[in-house]
C-alpha cells in the first residue's frame, strides 16, 4: 500500500491553548511562530520568556542559477547569530564561502511570512533576503568583500512569491516529543538574477542574467541541549519540470516519524509528503550517501563533490557545520504513485552538531 500523508488546510496560528497544532499543511500562516507552549521542559512551570530562549531559528535560501549552486544561511540561537553564503561553480567545482558571526540581537530570522526582511549589515559582509507577498516578490542580495584567498562576490536574485501555491508547505512537528515543537516553511521558487566575482587584481567575472530554481526553508525549533541533524536538498529540472526535495534525519526527529516528519518532494507544481528515511554514509561524509525508506518511495544516493566546514566554539555554544555540494541519483515516488527518475540532479547536504 502506498504511503499517504495528506496536507490539510493551514491553521491561522501554529500554537493553540499552549500546544502545537501538529501536521502537514498546504500554504502558509501569516506568522511562523511557536512561542507560547506550556510546560516545555520536564512538566515544570518555567516562565515563557525563558523557554523561548530554547527556540533556535534558521532561514536557508538554496539556489541554482547559471553556473552556480549554493545557499544563504541565517542561523539565530539568541545568544549567537551566523550568516553564511557558500556557493560552487558547477563547471570548475571551485568553492566560494563567506560568513559573519554576530552576538545577541533581538531577532535575526523574522516571524512574518507575508512581508519581512532579514539582513547582515557588517561592512564587508552585506547579505539581505526580503519578501513581500502583496507584490509577489522575494529578493536575495549579497555584497561580500574578498581577501587574498577569495574574490569579492556580488549577487542579486529575484523570485516570484505567490500568495497561494501548490509548491509550498508548512510542517509542524514534535521535536521530538509532543511537549515541544518544530515549525518549518518550504517553498520552491523560479528565480532570475546573476552572480559576479571580482578578483584581487580587479579582474571581473560577470555572469549574464539567467533563470534558475530556488528552495526556501524556514525553521523554528525548541532545541535540545545537544542536537545532531543531517538534511539533504536537491533542486533542478527534469526536462522543463521543476524538481526539489528536502529529506532529513536527526536527534530532533519525532517519536512517531511515520506520522510526523519533515521530508517533502516537489515535482511539476505538486508536492508529496514523504515517509521517514535512514541516511547512511558508512565510509565518511565525503563518500557515497545512501538514503532509503521502508515504503519504496525513496531510493537515492548522494555523491559528494566538495565540502565546506564551519566550526565555532564559544564555550557556551558550539557548532560544527558541514555544507557539501554533490549530485543525487535514484528514484522518488509522487503521492500518485509515479516513479520519478533522479539522474545526477545537483544539491547540497548539511550536517550539523549544535551544543547549547
Amino acid at each position: 500500500m502506498l504511503y499517504v500523508r495528506k496536507a490539510e488546510k493551514c491553521p491561522e496560528k501554529l500554537v493553540k491553548n499552549g500546544k502545537c497544532v501538529f501536521g502537514g499543511y498546504d500554504g502558509h500562516p501569516e506568522r511562523l511562530d511557536i512561542r507560547g507552549l506550556s510546560r516545555v521542559f520536564l512538566d515544570l512551570p518555567i516562565p515563557e520568556f525563558l523557554t523561548n530562549l530554547h527556540i533556535n531559528s534558521r532561514l536557508t535560501f538554496f539556489f541554482s542559477i547559471g553556473e552556480y549552486i549554493g545557499s544563504i544561511d541565517f542561523f539565530d540561537a539568541k545568544i549567537f547569530g551566523l550568516v553564511q553564503v557558500v556557493f560552487w561553480n558547477v563547471a570548475t567545482k571551485q568553492r566560494f564561502s563567506y560568513r559573519s558571526v554576530m552576538g545577541p540581537r533581538r531577532r535575526l530570522v523574522p516571524h512574518s511570512l507575508v512581508k519581512a526582511a532579514t539582513s547582515s549589515y557588517k561592512k564587508s559582509r552585506y547579505v539581505r533576503i526580503s519578501w513581500d507577498r502583496t507584490l509577489s516578490k522575494l529578493s536575495a542580495i549579497f555584497h561580500l568583500k574578498g581577501d587574498s584567498v577569495r574574490p569579492s562576490a556580488e549577487g542579486a536574485i529575484k523570485a516570484v512569491l505567490q500568495e497561494i501555491s501548490d509548491e509550498e508547505a508548512t510542517l509542524v512537528l514534535p521535536a521530538p516529543t509532543l511537549r515541544r515543537g518544530s515549525a518549518r516553511y518550504n517553498t520552491v521558487l523560479p528565480i532570475h538574477g546573476a552572480i559576479s566575482l571580482v578578483e584581487s587584481n580587479h579582474e571581473k567575472k560577470l555572469m549574464d542574467d539567467a533563470d534558475g530554481i530556488a528552495f526556501l526553508d524556514m525553521n523554528r525549533t525548541y532545541m535540545k541541549f545537544i542536537n545532531r541533524t543531517e538534511f539533504l536538498t536537491g533542486l533542478g529540472f527534469i526536462g522543463e519540470k521543476r524538481v526539489a526535495f528536502r529529506i532529513e534525519a536527526g536527534s530532533q526527529d519525532a517519536v512517531d516519524p511515520d506520522k510526523y516528519n519533515g521530508n517533502i518532494f516537489f515535482y511539476d507544481g505538486k508536492k508529496t509528503l514523504l515517509p521517514p528515511v535512514v541516511i547512511t554514509h558508512t565510509y565518511g561524509i565525503m563518500k557515497t550517501w545512501n538514503i532509503q525508506d521502508t515504503e519504496n518511495m525513496i531510493d537515492l544516493t548522494f555523491s559528494p563533490i566538495s565540502d565546506h566546514r564551519s566550526y565555532i566554539n564559544t564555550g557556551a555554544f558550539k557548532m560544527d557545520y558541514h555544507t557539501i555540494y554533490g549530485t543525487f541519483s535514484g528514484v522518488l515516488m509522487t503521492g500518485e504513485g509515479e516513479k520519478i527518475n533522479i539522474n545526477s540532479i545537483p544539491g547540497l547536504t548539511k550536517t550539523n552538531l549544535i551544543r547549547i
